[in-house]
C-alpha cells in the first residue's frame, strides 16, 4: 500500500508522530509531506493521512486550509486524520471543528496521538504560552497547589500503533 503522510507542526510534535506512524507502517510505501514545504500531488496512493496540531483551541490555518482546499479530493480517498495536542479530553471537539462531518464519517481512522508541552520545542510568543500552561499544569491554580489529575501531554505510542493497525485493516 502507497500512503502518504501529509502534516504540519509548529513545535515537531505532529512531524515526530509522522515519523513515528512511518515505523509503525513500515511493510508499506509511506512518503512524510510537510505542508509548510509543499502541497503534494495525492494521485497514486491509495490511503492519505492528515495530521495537525491543536494551537491555542484551534488547528493550525495551513491545516484548516489543506482539508477545505482539498475536500472534494479527500471525500473520494481512503483517508485518515490524526491530531496531536496538550488537552486529549478536548480531543473530539477538535475533530469535530476541523475536519466536516463526512470526512469524519468516511474516515479511515480520527485518532488523537498526544502532545507536547516542552518549551524548547517553540518559539516567540508559543513559547511563552507553552511555559504559562506548563507552570499551570505542574504549579497548580490559583492556590499553588499542583493539580492532581494532570499530567504533561505525550506523544502516546499505543495510539499510533492503534492508528496503524486501523490503516492497515482496509487494504
Amino acid at each position: 500500500m502507497k500512503i502518504a503522510v501529509i502534516y504540519v507542526t509548529v513545535g515537531g510534535t505532529t512531524r515526530e508522530c509522522a515519523e513515528l506512524l512511518k515505523k509503525e507502517l513500515k511493510t508499506h510505501d509511506v512518503d512524510l509531506f510537510d505542508l509548510s514545504e509543499s502541497d503534494p500531488e495525492l494521485s497514486g496512493y491509495d490511503t492519505i493521512v492528515v495530521g495537525f496540531p491543536i494551537r491555542m483551541g484551534r488547528a493550525m490555518k495551513k491545516a484548516r486550509n489543506y482539508i477545505k482546499t482539498h475536500l472534494e479530493k479527500l471525500k473520494e480517498c481512503r483517508v485518515a486524520y490524526y491530531i496531536c495536542c496538550g488537552f486529549v479530553d478536548c480531543f473530539d471537539e477538535y475533530a469535530e471543528k476541523t475536519i466536516p462531518d463526512v470526512l469524519r464519517e468516511r474516515a479511515v481512522a480520527v485518532s488523537c496521538l498526544g502532545g507536547s508541552l516542552e518549551p524548547s520545542r517553540f518559539k516567540g510568543l508559543d513559547k511563552l504560552v507553552v511555559k504559562a500552561v506548563r507552570a499551570e499544569i505542574l504549579g497548580g491554580g490559583e492556590n499553588g497547589e499542583q493539580h492532581r489529575d494532570m499530567s504533561l501531554p505525550t506523544i502516546m505510542d499505543e495510539n499510533i500503533s492503534q492508528f496503524a493497525d486501523k490503516i492497515r485493516s482496509v487494504q
